[in-house]
């Protein structure tokens, strides 16, 4: 399955948000501070006046004597009123339970036509009459058996139905009692004494008139003060949480796009991932592709070409590019024999063969040491080989690369197909991993989609509630 080249999304620059003026919040506190202390120097000056307009002593005294009295018949009413209405509730409770009692009663005398229970009695006399005599039939006496073990039920209720009768009787009598004892608890007294002391400090109040005239217009004076000082206070209280609130606000903006980053930036780096991810799909798809053993047989050939020059190379295998994928080759330690000589040809074939034609005269000494090109060594070193110590060993170093030559090309078909689906494997793998990429790219984005709403939506309701509240101080003004 070809997977679709990524999408990546750059996060967007660093939005400027503008922190709350500190120095405009402090100028105007600082105004509203000095208009508070001109009004606490009025307002002490008021204090003072209020403590030079005084009564007389006299009438103090007698003002704080009937005021002694009228609290204290005030307390009398409120014990009385407390008392009344302590027997009131006590005469509610015991009414509601003589009802509950009464309604019980009902319940059970509704459903007969008996009145007590020595009604019940003479009815059950009756029946035992009739079935004594003998002369009833035998579905008759059954039933009148079955009424009298009725009857005999219903006596027993009714016998507890005359002791609740009792207690509702009982409970009438309470209750006439309660009435009783709170007509005892009369208000007319008292409310005669509150009259009198009342009327008393009136003719007071008369006699000061002047003094509580002026103190009255200080008080009034005063209060307006404190007026002025309360709507000051309150000001300076909206200033604050106006500030607070810009403050909050820019809090939450710098978090909001703090968080709008880091989502971006998250966003980005699952894009990239995602995009790498399908670069080695399609480097794994291609390289699984190519036959197994290629590079080997490769330089196996290669080698039997320099040790045999009669060696024809078959058909050029398909060789792998180097891709993005690590492929660690195994170190291998090359021990050098003792007769060997490596030696730097210049200008030379890389690999050419080392026997000369007949009738030319070789290069080499006779019986010099045999030498060998420190890229041969390299490749006999991979393919495990026998490095050859003289020309005689060569042609066991050919049969050894012929052999290894023939194993690889046997293997090569199986090899390649487990290459191959070692490889649709791998590609499977990442394949989910993009799929779970792709969720939580999708989730980012989904993420910054509604915080960016929430934010509209959050826009147009403080737009809304600001119009709301410039209509309502229209209104009021």
């Amino acid at each position: 399955m070809s997977t679709p080249e990524p999408e990546i999304r750059i996060p967007r620059q660093r939005k400027f948000i503008k922190q709350p003026d500190f120095k405009a919040r402090d100028a105007k506190l600082a105004e509203l501070n000095a208009n508070l202390k001109k009004l606490e120097v009025d307002l002490s000056a008021v204090n003072k006046e209020i403590e030079k307009a005084v009564t007389p002593p006299k009438l103090i005294e007698q003002r704080k004597q009937l005021l002694n009295e009228l609290n204290t018949v005030k307390r009398e009413q409120s014990d009385i009123k407390n008392k009344r209405n302590q027997l009131s509730e006590q005469m509610k409770a015991v009414d509601a339970i003589m009802k509950k009692k009464i309604g019980e009663i009902n319940a059970v005398t509704s459903k007969n036509n008996f009145k007590n229970a020595n009604e019940i009695e003479k009815r059950i006399e009756y029946l035992d009459d009739l079935i004594g005599r003998g002369d009833l039939r035998i579905v008759e006496e059954r039933k009148f058996v079955k009424e009298i073990s009725s009857l005999r039920k219903l006596k027993k209720d009714f016998a507890s139905i005359e002791q609740e009768q009792k207690s509702i009787d009982a409970d009438k009598a309470k209750i006439a009692e309660l009435k009783k004892t709170q007509s005892g608890f009369n208000n007319r007294e008292a409310q005669a004494k509150f009259e009198e002391v009342t009327k008393k400090l009136d003719e007071i109040s008369a006699k000061n008139k002047d003094v509580q005239d002026k103190r009255d217009t200080l008080y009034n004076k005063r209060r307006a003060l404190y007026k002025q000082k309360d709507e000051i206070y309150t000001e300076i209280k909206a200033i604050r949480a106006d500030f607070d609130k810009q403050f909050a606000k820019f809090k939450s903006d710098m978090d909001a796009e703090r968080k709008r980053r880091e989502e971006e930036e998250k966003a980005y780096r699952l894009s990239i991932k995602k995009k790498q991810l399908t670069e080695d799909i399609e480097i794994i798809r291609e390289s699984s592709k190519n036959p197994a053993f290629a590079q080997q047989i490769a330089n196996i050939e290669t080698l039997l070409v320099h040790f045999d020059p009669t060696y024809v190379k078959t058909e050029k295998p398909f060789l792998p590019q180097s891709n993005g994928i690590n492929h660690v080759r195994a170190a291998r330690t090359v021990a050098m024999p003792a007769s060997a000589v490596i030696i730097k040809k210049e200008q030379e074939s890389f690999f050419s063969g080392s026997n000369s034609k007949k009738g030319k005269k070789s290069k080499g000494k006779k019986g010099g040491k045999f030498a060998l090109e420190p890229t041969l060594i390299s490749l006999l070193s991979e393919l495990a080989i026998s490095l050859p110590t003289s020309q005689a060993d060569t042609e066991n170093t050919v049969a050894e690369l012929k052999k290894q030559l023939n194993d690889y090309k046997a293997k090569q078909t199986e090899q390649t197909q487990a290459n191959v689906a070692k490889g649709e494997e791998e590609i499977k793998k990442l394949e989910e991993q993009i799929e779970s990429l792709e969720s939580e790219i999708e989730e980012e984005l989904a993420k910054e989609k509604a915080k960016r709403a929430s934010e509209h939506g959050s826009h147009k309701n403080k737009e809304k509630k600001e119009e709301e509240d410039d209509e309502e101080k229209e209104e009021t003004n």
